[in-house]
């Protein structure tokens, strides 16, 4: 395709360490950037989103429609000119896309043809990753090694997941009466807390997928909320994407530099395993041991965290 001034590029709304991860496990070799944090899958129709939803459709393949999934493939073109614009030319989608998927191609010459009539839940469910079929867990393509090794971050990944679980229990005691409450005029209020709480993953975790970050530029005040509802929905979608990170890590980059800067002054360089341990996962704890503090103040019962508390005894 160079030979014809044509470049070819995959976008997805993962992480690039999630990628990166994902594209070392099938043994792919094409490029493939990260549109994360952007809406460039928005504007181009292949991922949705609830505010834009017209009586519960999604605008797809140039009509609203029950697409079953907030993404979809696409394919769209672009032209750069010899002054640098570039012109959006064409766009894809649904079975405008069979034309990308060979294997399709060749089973229209058998007999039987797709034959995927009645499948469910939708008609490519046969569909995997190619090493998730029967028998092809150490299968490879694109001269790739396809590899199940565990990952330096592996054990991480597992202790997030139980924590995340212990935080969940602890947000949910939250009194929503309560969250302009405060233990000392110093103090964050409840609501400013359990809402720093909730966020501290996500943004941590994007934190240490740079180089380094400038604290000079950063905002460390949390934003009072309205409801126990938007801690709730900013703890989740934060869980996610501190995942997504986790997982998709490569051990090169979790050995990789990182830095703490105040301007152009570097106040410490460690690798990035160290920063999210430090920085992302204990930094959660203190507050989270925080937040139990306050509630025990406002008498509302202490839940069960690593063991017994005064009023939960889970070996009863």
């Amino acid at each position: 395709m160079a030979q014809r001034d044509v470049t070819l590029a995959v976008i997805s709304r993962a992480t690039l360490p999630e990628i990166e991860q994902f594209k070392k496990r099938m043994g792919w070799r094409f490029k493939w950037a990260s549109s994360f944090g952007s809406d460039f899958n928005f504007d181009y129709q292949a991922s949705f989103s609830k505010e834009k939803e017209k009586d519960g459709k999604n605008f797809y393949n140039y009509d609203f429609t029950n697409f079953p999934s907030e993404e979809a493939p696409g394919a769209s073109v672009f032209y750069k000119d010899n002054d640098g614009q570039i012109y959006h030319t064409y766009s894809t989608y649904a079975r405008g896309l069979d034309i990308l998927l060979n294997t399709y191609h060749f089973l229209d010459m058998t007999p039987k043809g797709r034959d995927e009539a009645g499948m469910k839940p939708h008609a490519m469910a046969w569909v995997r990753h190619h090493d998730r079929y029967a028998g092809g867990e150490s299968a490879a393509c694109c001269a790739g090694e396809a590899t199940n090794a565990p990952r330096m971050l592996d054990p991480m990944v597992a202790e997030f997941r139980d924590e995340v679980e212990i935080t969940r229990r602890v947000l949910n005691r939250i009194p929503a009466d309560k969250l302009s409450w405060r233990p000392h005029a110093k103090s964050m209020s409840l609501g400013q807390l359990a809402n720093h709480i909730a966020m501290v993953p996500g943004r941590l975790a994007k934190i240490a997928q740079q180089d380094s970050f400038d604290v000079s530029q950063g905002t460390f005040e949390p934003p009072q909320p309205k409801s126990l509802q938007e801690i709730q929905v900013t703890f989740e979608e934060s869980v996610r994407e501190a995942e997504a990170c986790l997982k998709g890590m490569t051990d090169e980059a979790a050995l990789g530099s990182w830095s703490l800067k105040l301007g152009d002054r570097e106040l410490f360089n460690k690798p990035r395993v160290s920063i999210l341990r430090s920085i992302m996962l204990n930094h959660w704890y203190h507050h989270r041991g925080q937040l139990s503090v306050y509630l025990r103040l406002l008498e509302v019962p202490v839940p069960v965290i690593y063991g017994r508390s005064a009023d939960e005894n889970p070996f009863a």
